[in-house]
């Protein structure tokens, strides 16, 4: 129940939940309620000042106030900003006349109000929030006040006499003449309003919104509902935007972690899981296709029957969700509070399919997805599916296209995207990299391999556990983010395929190092066989490594594309040494060109080979360089901030 409210501090509040009272000495509550607190553990209703009583302090939003002439005609004054009080007047006056436009059928009128509403309530949302600066909070007042004028105008309501900052005139302490004048001044102001709003009506594009118009980057908002799905074990969300005509992913990903009660594993998160994918251009608005995307990964046993005794805490494939967004990149549907479904599609495991394959038709099993196909193709399959058997599982979020930049939609749309809000940034750059947008990123996937099973009878259960080196072998900490919404790690750990002599990973991450560094680190992968059997695991050690360095010798940056990296083997500390390893070539278009490495060159690595001479393993990566300060040529070049600041300049 409520805490104690100091004597000097008085509360002015709102209810936010209906509360049924139970006993006498409780308050009934319903949402909008204005209720004012007394003190410990009392309070009342402002609208009927004869009903006392206590209820819940979670069912109100506390607000501070000024009690001025305490006892039976004392007056509460909101400590908020004068202009803050004016937009929430306004609105309620406008919320009546916008109902009743509705009851009449007055559907012009009735979607003008409400598109002035809208507008009142987001840059209500920007003021309350405290973050403006004192100069942009001048100019937002302006343009609030000169809103609600033109508002008032078209409803047909009193016109309110301001002075040049927008501040409403005190009639007791302004002449006759001078609020004649400013009356005069203002109904003038207004007229000119209209008829600009007039212009701009008829130049609205078919989003409705003229700011898409002149804007060259948007940003996705996504807002994370909820995830109803039956796994019994701890899950990782994958979420990123997707290209099903390319295959391709357009966006870095965004990590949620769901617990195996149901609920985020970080509970401040609940009810507050909102990303927004930014970087987006025009040429990404008009793809034929787009989808987002969402990959469920199953962080518990090798198989949910496991018990106690067998290996925990491995990443393993469970399923995928898709939604086809192309209508919402396109503007054809524009409603950030609609929740859309997105039905969820389990994967099968590798054995269950062999099973099926033995027991039943090929036809029947081609339904089936298995967990080793590439993601790619899981996805281009759940696509394709005209239904899925989701048995009411799957996701729920609602989403809308916001037109700017992170910094922009920051500012414009703060009722949305606030501080904790994560960015996801598309991999790539958008059409215009404005000045300071310093950039250096470094987009590693895991694409595939094929491991030799060795002596064992099945092939293995490979880990690949992926890091960032200096040359002196020290470990980089935190650099590798595997999805927005989290810190990075410093060690990175794949999915197991239990089984697979040819895993297929497509998973991606992306590598943060300072610029500076670049020069002096790599990329490591071990790879390791997991035994779900805990007693077992324990003792597998790595049976092989491979590294990438993050720059050429002739100073420019590692390229983009696919790298076949070679497996080395061999004693597993001298996979742990970075001098040991890091005079030998790294893929195999490095060993081609050196002709192969001689004899000599390895022998101080005793047991430590390469794999084109002594095994069947492969490992397979692609890199993308997303930086506004490397170059991937042999030339010097320009950054792309310099540019970007040189056409500001000179438009």
């Amino acid at each position: 129940y409520l805490k104690k409210v100091p004597e000097k501090r008085q509360f002015r509040s709102l209810a936010i939940y209906n509360y049924d009272a139970v006993q006498d000495v409780e308050l009934s509550l319903q949402v909008g309620d204005t209720v004012h607190i007394l003190e410990m553990y009392e309070g009342r209703l402002q609208i009927a000042s004869k009903h006392f009583g206590i209820f819940p302090e979670t069912y109100i939003h506390l607000k501070e106030a000024i009690v001025k002439d305490r006892g039976q005609h004392e007056t509460v004054i909101p400590s908020e900003l004068p202009l803050g009080q004016e937009l929430t007047s306004t609105l309620r006056e406008w919320a009546v006349i916008w109902h009743k436009l509705y009851v009449d059928n007055k559907t012009t009128q009735f979607r003008h109000v409400q598109q002035l509403t809208y507008s009142l309530i987001e840059w209500r949302s920007q003021i309350l929030s405290g973050t403006l600066p004192k100069d942009e909070l001048a100019e937002l007042k302006k343009k609030v006040t000169a809103k609600i004028d033109y508002g008032n105008r078209i409803l047909g309501l009193d016109l309110v006499v301001r002075d040049d900052n927008g501040n409403i005139l005190d009639p007791d302490e302004t002449s006759t003449i001078s609020l004649f004048k400013s009356h005069e001044t203002a109904s003038k102001r207004i007229d000119e309003r209209i008829q600009e709003e007039k212009s701009l009506q008829q130049n609205l594009d078919l989003r409705g919104q003229p700011i898409f118009n002149t804007t060259h980057t948007y940003s996705l908002y996504v807002n994370f509902k909820n995830f109803v799905c039956n796994i019994g074990e701890d899950a990782e969300l994958l979420m990123s935007l997707y290209d099903p005509d390319l295959s391709k992913f357009i966006s870095e990903n965004y990590l949620v972690r769901w617990g195996s009660n149901g609920m985020p594993k970080e509970i401040e998160k609940l009810n507050n899981l909102q990303a927004v994918f930014t970087d987006l251009s025009s040429s990404d608005l008009i793809r034929p296709k787009i989808s987002l995307v969402c990959q469920i990964v199953r962080v518990g046993h090798m198989e949910l029957k496991d018990g106690k005794k067998h290996t925990c805490g491995l990443r393993r494939p469970f399923g995928v969700a898709v939604m086809d967004i192309t209508d919402i990149i396109h503007g054809k549907v524009d409603d950030e509070e609609k929740q859309h479904f997105i039905p969820f599609q389990q994967i099968a495991m590798e054995t269950y399919i062999r099973q099926r394959q033995l027991i039943m038709s090929p036809l029947i099993t081609s339904h089936v997805i298995g967990e080793n196909e590439p993601l790619t193709s899981v996805f281009n399959k759940v696509i394709a599916a005209k239904e899925v058997n989701h048995k009411g599982q799957g996701l729920w979020v609602s989403l809308k296209l916001l037109p700017g930049d992170l910094a922009q939609v920051q500012k414009d749309f703060s009722h949305l995207v606030d501080r904790s809000t994560a960015v996801a940034r598309k991999m790539g750059f958008p059409e215009i990299i404005l000045p300071g947008d310093v950039r250096n990123d470094i987009y590693v996937t895991l694409i595939q391999g094929e491991f030799d099973k060795g002596k064992k009878k099945t092939p293995k259960n490979v880990e690949v556990t992926m890091s960032v080196h200096d040359e002196d072998g020290n470990l980089q900490e935190k650099a590798i983010h595997p999805g927005a919404g989290y810190e990075g790690v410093s060690e990175y750990k794949s999915v197991v395929y239990y089984q697979v002599k040819q895993p297929c990973w497509y998973e991606t991450v992306k590598v943060s190092i300072a610029i500076e560094e670049v020069s002096r680190c790599h990329l490591r992968f071990t790879f390791r066989h997991r035994s779900s059997q805990e007693s077992r695991d324990k003792s597998e050690r790595a049976f092989g490594m491979g590294f990438v360095k993050l720059m050429n010798a002739d100073g420019t940056t590692l390229r983009d594309g696919k790298h076949n990296l070679i497996v080395y083997k061999g004693d597993n500390k001298k996979m742990e040494d970075a001098k040991c390893y890091l005079t030998l070539p790294c893929t195999k278009t490095e060993v081609e060109e050196k002709e192969a490495p001689s004899g000599k060159n390895l022998h101080h690595l005793a047991n430590f080979t390469p794999t084109k001479d002594s095994t069947k393993d492969s490992f397979q990566i692609a890199t993308l360089i997303c930086s506004t300060k490397l170059t991937q040529n042999g030339r010097s070049c320009v950054s792309s901030t310099a540019v970007s600041s040189f056409f500001a300049r000179h438009p």
